[in-house]
């Protein structure tokens, strides 16, 4: 528990990196680095938990819709073997690089996303440029990119909660990265969990800039080890096993969704794990009376080395739809004036 004297102290410093933050921003926007081609950026107000990945995705796919070839780029967050030079996580073709060299998010994309190039440097201009000169891409899209203000973009999307607008704090009193007011930087706002009329009432209900929707969906399960009937997991106890910013959510959606959750296993965003996880993860299922187990697309890749495990496993994919589809796919249409007469 937080002590009672701290918390001012919190504020002050929030205070503090909030003001620092915004300088920050107004400096590096004065003369961004551009591409060729359009750049359409992805990413948080808050810390974690707002499905930017999926939300990558989806789009990525939507500009594939329309014929073009995506790049995603991306800084590699917790790459465990990090490069001075860009990284070609994949072509759009094949595999490049290996989940070493890629971090967990940008590998989980490339392998969910075949004919989009992957790319990873903590400098995404750099990226940008081999995404165009090399692997000849024609749109990028910037993975986490609201920060990342460096590198000029088209189309800045930025997901929100009703929390976040309404009772954010910025850190460390909080979770936001930068004031609400650095809203005034989005040219969309995605609402997570469909609250788009609330967050709109909450920054005054006429904001400046559309608000679409944001629905997660639950695909069915994708047998990664074992053999079962999996169509018919969801009627057993499962061990949910997880290292995501918000695990909870995840449970919740399981349990939503009709799956009988027997015990969910958390381990810290990013986390990188290890043969001792693994036999502690199957003890834990042991002992909860679970048939298998599940996890993300995410985990999965980072689990994978491990296998076969002592019982079945599954792939639970999540995917997002912006939501209303049509008028989101008209605007973001306009706003990259993209030659999309095959489309």
């Amino acid at each position: 528990m937080t002590d009672s004297w701290s918390w001012p102290v919190l504020r002050a410093a929030a205070r503090v990196y909030g003001n620092v933050s915004a300088a920050r921003r107004a400096w590096r926007e004065q003369a961004p680095l551009r591409l060729e081609r359009p750049v359409v950026s992805v990413g948080n107000l808050a810390v974690g938990g707002r499905n930017k990945t999926p939300v990558v995705a989806a789009v990525a796919r939507i500009l594939q819709g329309w014929g073009e070839r995506p790049s995603i780029l991306s800084r590699g967050y917790r790459r465990q073997a990090p490069s001075r030079e860009v990284v070609v996580v994949r072509d759009a073709d094949h595999m490049r690089a290996s989940l070493h060299e890629s971090g967990d998010e940008p590998y989980m994309l490339a392998r969910e996303l075949p004919g989009c190039c992957v790319l990873v440097h903590p400098r995404r201009w750099r990226a940008g440029l081999i995404a165009e000169r090399e692997l000849h891409c024609t749109v990028h899209v910037l993975d986490d990119g609201f920060q990342h203000v460096q590198l000029a973009r088209d189309v800045n999307l930025v997901l929100v909660t009703l929390e976040d607008v309404t009772h954010g704090e910025v850190v460390p009193a909080g979770r936001l990265r930068e004031p609400v007011s650095a809203l005034a930087h989005a040219d969309a706002l995605l609402a997570v969990d469909g609250s788009s009329r609330r967050v709109g009432l909450a920054l005054g209900g006429q904001p400046d800039v559309p608000i679409f929707d944001i629905r997660r969906h639950l695909g069915p399960p994708r047998p990664f080890c074992g053999a079962m009937d999996f169509s018919r997991l969801h009627e057993q106890p499962v061990l949910l096993v997880t290292a995501v910013a918000e695990p909870a959510r995840v449970a919740a959606d399981l349990r939503e969704a009709g799956w009988q959750l027997a015990d969910l296993m958390a381990f810290r965003d990013h986390h990188r794990y290890h043969a001792g996880d693994v036999r502690e993860i199957v003890a834990r299922a042991r002992g909860c009376g679970a048939a298998a187990l599940v996890t993300t697309a995410k985990d999965a890749v980072k689990l994978e080395p491990f296998l076969p495990f002592d019982l079945p496993a599954a792939v639970i994919p999540l995917d997002v739809v912006i939501e209303p589809a049509e008028a989101f796919a008209s605007w973001l249409r306009v706003r990259l004036s993209l030659d999309l007469e095959s489309a």
